[in-house]
């Protein structure tokens, strides 16, 4: 395959096409171009060509992933997921997310930390906490880790109390009706039956 013309794509940092003489054309990065000696007027194989073509859909899944990580906290498996819904094959995306994690831009264990205090700041539960991060792929080990971190903090039965005084403020635990709807709010919080008992105990006082 003849190289016809190399072209700098505009809006596009380091990023050029590449025309070939059957129409066809690829853009690539900079990077590509020394990798593989491209220069008007080459002939390449199909296979190198595969190879080129290979080369550059992982470098932009990863090109891709640090944007994405750059705006927001991704785990692992999340960031993965989000390539593959960019379009990007899962081969690509699995090497693009296990290079950024040896660059440590991913970090599952930091990642866990911080989603679990951000959910226990929302008045999320440790049961609600577990679902979200076993959501994130985020293995089990680090959960118990983030989800110990948050209970030298705040013990949950406490952090109920915290939330009945901000949002059940008049709640005296007198009126078994309201104490069971409110029961029922903290049990979908992802609290524990015997920290919400503990608490309302505790509130009564």
């Amino acid at each position: 395959m003849r190289i016809e013309k190399i072209e700098k794509i505009k809006f596009k940092k380091n990023m050029f096409k590449v025309f070939f003489e059957n129409s066809e054309s690829l853009a690539i990065f900079a990077d590509s171009i020394v990798k593989f000696g491209i220069r008007t007027g080459i002939n390449i194989s199909e296979n190198d060509y595969k190879q080129l073509a290979s080369y550059d859909k992982l470098k932009r899944a990863t090109s891709d992933a640090l944007v994405l990580v750059s705006k927001r906290s991704y785990s692992a498996k999340s960031l993965c997921a989000k390539l593959i819904q960019k379009g990007y094959d899962s081969e690509n995306a699995i090497k693009a997310v296990r290079k950024l994690k040896e660059l440590n831009y991913i970090n599952d264990k930091k990642f866990a930390k911080i989603c679990a205090d951000y959910l226990s700041q929302k008045g999320k539960g440790e049961f609600a906490i577990r679902a979200e991060l076993e959501e994130q792929g985020i293995e089990e080990s680090l959960i118990n880790e983030a989800l110990e971190i948050i209970k030298t903090n705040i013990e949950p039965y406490e952090q109920i109390i915290k939330i009945l005084k901000t949002k059940f403020e008049k709640f005296s635990g007198k009126d078994k009706n309201e104490a069971r709807r409110i029961a029922s709010f903290l049990l979908r919080r992802g609290f524990s039956y015997q920290d919400i008992t503990k608490a309302f105990r505790a509130r009564s006082l």
